[in-house]
């Protein structure tokens, strides 16, 4: 018997190997990619607007305002801010209001949050408001962090270390 069987017609015999192992292949990686996105874990975060909690209390977004919508500049010159934005990116300004609501307080560290969903970094903010401190119980502070952001409608969210999640929604970006 040779590697190719000839039939008495003349035709090669194909053996059912051949389209088994493609098929057994195309199988497994579907099983593969099925199981990485059923057990893929979602974060969720709270829409704009909602609060949130954080360790201690609570968090909302008041505000998410394009800096070049208004022209606000902090208190004080920034060198971060003194420049240009880089090209396809622009500076925007995120109020949040912060609650206590735990008797040990709320520790508050605005240079600790980050925005994700851009895929290619976590970039904590230019500018805050607030320094870091404890918010005793029954306690507020309204806090604005700029940040240099795409200026593209991407769903953006606003994140500390503990993972609080805050949505920035889409409205705040003046490209398409």
């Amino acid at each position: 018997m040779s590697a190719i069987d000839v039939r008495t017609d003349g035709r090669a015999k194909t053996g059912r190997r051949t389209i088994v192992i493609p098929l057994a292949l195309v199988a497994v990686l579907g099983l593969a990619f099925g199981y990485l996105f059923l057990t893929a874990e979602v974060k969720t975060s709270a829409p704009l607007g909602a609060s949130a909690e954080v360790e201690g209390g609570v968090a909302s977004i008041t505000g998410v305002i394009p800096l070049e919508s208004d022209g606000w500049q902090p208190p004080s010159p920034v060198a971060a801010l003194q420049t240009d934005p880089q090209e396809g990116a622009h500076r925007v300004r995120i109020q949040v209001q912060f609650t206590a609501l735990e008797k040990t307080g709320l520790p508050l560290d605005p240079g600790g949050f980050f925005v994700d969903g851009l895929g290619s970094g976590k970039p904590g903010p230019l500018w805050t408001s607030s320094s870091s401190t404890t918010l005793a119980q029954g306690e507020f502070v309204n806090t604005t962090m700029v940040f240099e952001l795409p200026d593209k409608a991407i769903a953006l969210v606003l994140e500390d270390a503990a993972g609080s999640r805050l949505s920035l929604g889409v409205e705040h970006h003046t490209a398409g």
